[in-house]
């Protein structure tokens, strides 16, 4: 069993096939710990503050 926490996306890599196209979203889904692998991605977004200088009047 394997958790994939709210906010987060994984891939699983396949030892036989490879990485799989489907993409797998939030909760509890079953996995072979020997045969499959998650490859799990942050896709929150983050606030970003970027200074800018600007001319005056």
């Amino acid at each position: 069993m394997m958790e994939i926490d709210g906010g987060h996306r994984a891939v699983i890599f396949d030892r036989f096939q490879g990485v799989k196209p489907d993409v797998i979203g939030e909760g509890t889904h079953f996995m072979i710990p020997w045969l499959h692998r998650p490859i799990i991605f942050d896709i929150r977004t983050r606030p970003r503050s970027i200074p800018s200088i600007t001319g005056t009047k």
